[in-house]
């Protein structure tokens, strides 16, 4: 994984607190009721902290802004985005049966097509792709890629 600026570190940051958050859903754990409260901002500490350590990503630092635009949009627009995103899976994938981190990746991806039109459609693919890149094989790593392509196409039509 290739992380060389702030922006790029939060964006890895927030889809690591929407797996974090996903997990405790499904295993029944406590369950962030509201993305601003206390546990939050303590996974945001926790990630600013791991990612500190971590040699890659000396002299970065989380953009809190960012990172909470985020995470607030998926969290605040996680069905409708799911659903805009089924649309742009072939008939065996389902958003259900999709792996946390990759929907995650996925769900902040479509965030910044759709709110940052400043942003190259090919930056946003790159960045989430690289991302992936760090999670995944490269099966995953091209199933990102090709949705993200078809999701930026569309947007531009």
């Amino acid at each position: 994984m290739i992380i060389t600026n702030n922006r790029s570190l939060s964006r890895l940051a927030a889809v690591q607190t929407l797996f974090q958050y996903n997990f405790n859903a499904r295993m029944q754990l406590h369950e962030f009721k509201n993305i601003n409260n206390k546990e939050i901002s303590e996974i945001f500490e926790t990630i600013k902290n791991l990612n500190h350590g971590i040699i890659e990503f000396k002299g970065l630092k989380l953009d809190k802004d960012w990172f909470l635009m985020l995470v607030n949009a998926v969290f605040n627009k996680k069905s409708k985005i799911d659903s805009i995103l089924s649309n742009f899976l072939n008939d065996d994938w389902s958003i259900e049966r999709m792996d946390h981190t990759l929907i995650n990746i996925l769900r902040c991806a479509y965030v910044e097509f759709n709110g940052f039109s400043k942003i190259p459609p090919k930056v946003i693919i790159n960045e989430y792709t690289n991302i992936a890149a760090s999670f995944f094989n490269k099966t995953e790593v091209n199933f990102i890629n090709g949705v993200l392509d078809k999701v930026s196409n569309s947007l531009i039509h």
